[in-house]
């Protein structure tokens, strides 16, 4: 599976600063388009695009949809894919959010808090078992014959627990970072990729990997009783049959590490992995269910390539709202040589 998680285009609130769903503005819609012509000319067909149902992500979905190949390509919209629900301070700005006053807001009536990060925890695991891993299992059924390319349209805040939660469930140590990210980006630490840009993307590639070409035989050998003298000196050997834990990439944040312990830290290449013991062999009631035998690589991180060269158009244009009836400059122009 080719898997990009992308953040909505700019939006009127986005430049007012204000904590609210709104419309695009022409400079959001305008980065839209480019993400739209970058991903039809630079990678493989999307099969998939889900959006959260809060509309500027389902706008710059549509203009993703629209230069597709595939003309019946439609857009599966997620409740579970919407932003972080502010509460109280919807509508309202994050200077008022952050400030000092936070405490006198509880006390006013009708008061409902900021949405947990727990929470937002189970709803990025309710899209993960609902809608991706059923593609997972499909691609597994046909042997990996026929790749997914799959588009997640959603908001910064959301992708973010998005990314964390898939995450954990991927098998140890079986995610890497491409030379190209390393280089651009130095040290990742894979749980806190950095922010979001409107329009910036996550790549992923997620893949089966080919199991051995032939079972490994368990050969069982007669006890070897040792000696009087030597059992004296022989140190305790755990049993075969004890139970073998594995330690997965665990989710660490910049300051967490700065807290960690140096050899609970493991840095491979130059990402930043931890290793909690947890087993693997645990049910879907003890926790989210694991992708094993799978390795992913991580392609680009806030990819912003389509964005070169993009000037947000002068006289308060680019902040205004988009409206699908406007021609664009670049749009007139073009016409104009035509005619």
């Amino acid at each position: 599976m080719r898997l990009f998680l992308i953040r909505h285009g700019e939006t009127v609130d986005n430049v007012a600063g204000i904590l609210r769903d709104s419309a695009l503005t022409n400079h959001g819609a305008e980065q839209a388009r480019r993400l739209s012509d970058f991903l039809a000319e630079n990678r493989p067909p999307l099969t998939r695009i889900f959006s959260s149902t809060l509309q500027r992500a389902y706008k710059t979905a549509t203009l993703l949809a629209a230069k597709q190949s595939n003309k019946d390509l439609n857009v599966t919209t997620v409740d579970s894919l919407i932003e972080r629900d502010f509460g109280y301070y919807e509508g309202k700005t994050n200077r008022v959010r952050k400030g000092p006053n936070r405490e006198e807001h509880k006390k006013e009536p009708g008061f409902v808090d900021v949405e947990s990060k727990d929470n937002l925890g189970v709803r990025a695991d309710v899209f993960l078992d609902d809608h991706l891993l059923p593609i997972l299992d499909d691609e597994a059924d046909f042997g990996g014959a026929a790749e997914h390319v799959v588009a997640i349209v959603s908001h910064g805040i959301l992708s973010s627990s998005l990314w964390r939660r898939l995450l954990l469930r991927l098998g140890p140590k079986s995610v890497k970072v491409s030379r190209e990210v390393i280089a651009a980006r130095g040290q990742v630490v894979l749980a806190h990729l950095g922010g979001w840009s409107n329009t910036g993307f996550l790549e992923l590639s997620i893949q089966r990997q080919d199991p051995p070409s032939s079972p490994e035989l368990d050969i069982i050998l007669p006890p070897v009783i040792p000696s009087l003298d030597e059992q004296a000196t022989t140190t305790h050997v755990p049993s075969p049959k004890s139970p073998i834990v594995i330690s997965p990439p665990h989710l660490v944040t910049e300051s967490s590490e700065a807290e960690m312990p140096i050899d609970q830290l493991d840095v491979i290449g130059r990402v930043s992995v931890t290793n909690p013991t947890i087993d693997l062999q645990s049910s879907e009631e003890d926790g989210p269910r694991l992708l094993e035998g799978y390795r992913t690589t991580i392609l680009v991180v806030d990819g912003q390539q389509h964005l070169q060269g993009l000037k947000r158009q002068r006289g308060g244009i680019g902040r205004a709202e988009h409206d699908d009836k406007q021609q664009s400059m670049t749009a007139f122009f073009k016409r104009a040589r035509k005619d």
